[in-house]
């Protein structure tokens, strides 16, 4: 299984979305999940921009990810938010801290198996997780 990184679903989200990204979303279709903490990113991404006309479009493209994701979108769990909190606490003992969704994502995705997808290699270098970048793949 590899979760998505929010910056591989906001790229799919984009106007002009990266060739290299969607070829590798296809590719990877099956093996993809999402972690609710990109859903409530992506949301509130959204809900930044409201009222503009592209909020809408966004919305409507969060929709088509989760109608297309459907038994695939993993919450953070009671054994996730441990993972979560030895993440982090390893991060901040290596002067290298994390941002909180950051370190949710890289949770959810250690106590699920995963790898992970992400524009942001270096953000999740000391998870203990496989890391992929869509853009180089």
């Amino acid at each position: 299984m590899i979760f998505l990184d929010t910056n591989v679903v906001s790229e799919d989200l984009r106007a002009e979305p990266s060739v290299a990204v969607l070829d590798w979303l296809e590719r990877f279709d099956v093996e993809l999940a999402l972690s609710t903490v990109v859903v409530a990113e992506i949301a509130f991404g959204i809900a930044k921009i409201r009222p503009e006309p592209r909020a809408r479009r966004l919305s409507l493209g969060l929709d088509e990810w989760l109608h297309r994701f459907r038994g695939r979108v993993f919450p953070l769990t009671e054994e996730a938010a441990f993972a979560y909190g030895d993440i982090m606490g390893n991060a901040s003992r290596q002067g290298r801290a994390m941002s909180v969704p950051d370190g949710m994502i890289a949770a959810v995705a250690r106590v699920n198996h995963g790898k992970l997808a992400t524009r942001n290699i270096s953000h999740f270098e000391r998870c203990g997780l496989d890391l992929i970048d869509p853009w180089k793949q």
